[in-house]
């Protein structure tokens, strides 16, 4: 079993630019559209226009009702942060993360071994409606070393 390094914390409101797509967990891991998404936005990102750090955010938005599996569509965001919103690509969209309190848990190791943080964060505190990743560097996702930020809101 692992430990997870969990804190409290509040957060400022994030305004986010970026892809967005609807679309069932285990049809992202069958495609691996997020890496191509992840990938383009990369590609991209001269056209994200005030840009604010060099990290990029997974939003991922579940179903209200709160009904969820792995088999069920639900938003996926893959975007930088804004300082402010400008001109937005005609593809991409805006987003925005309203201000609030959050538990960060961090996951250690390759982003293809974060389901067990996920298990971790489930059994913890439960169906909520929306999970924060910060990746600080898309290029080491698979590294041993690799830290991935993830918030839920409390």
């Amino acid at each position: 079993m692992s430990s997870y390094l969990v804190d409290v914390l509040d957060r400022k409101e994030v305004r986010l630019v970026g892809f967005s797509i609807v679309e069932s967990l285990n049809k992202m891991m069958e495609t691996k559209v997020g890496g191509k998404l992840r990938k383009e936005l990369e590609r991209r990102q001269s056209e994200v226009a005030n840009r604010a750090g060099s990290g990029m955010y997974l939003i991922q938005i579940y179903p209200q009702d709160g009904q969820w599996t792995p088999d069920v569509p639900y938003r996926h965001i893959f975007a930088y942060e804004v300082g402010a919103f400008a001109q937005i690509p005609a593809d991409m969209v805006s987003y925005t993360l309203p201000a609030g309190r959050f538990i960060k848990v961090v996951h250690k190791g390759a982003e293809s071994q974060i389901g067990d943080t996920y298990d971790f964060i489930n059994q913890t505190y439960g169906v909520r409606p929306i999970d924060i990743e910060y990746w600080s560097d898309i290029h080491t996702l698979e590294n041993e070393d690799n830290q991935i930020d993830i918030y839920v809101p409390r």
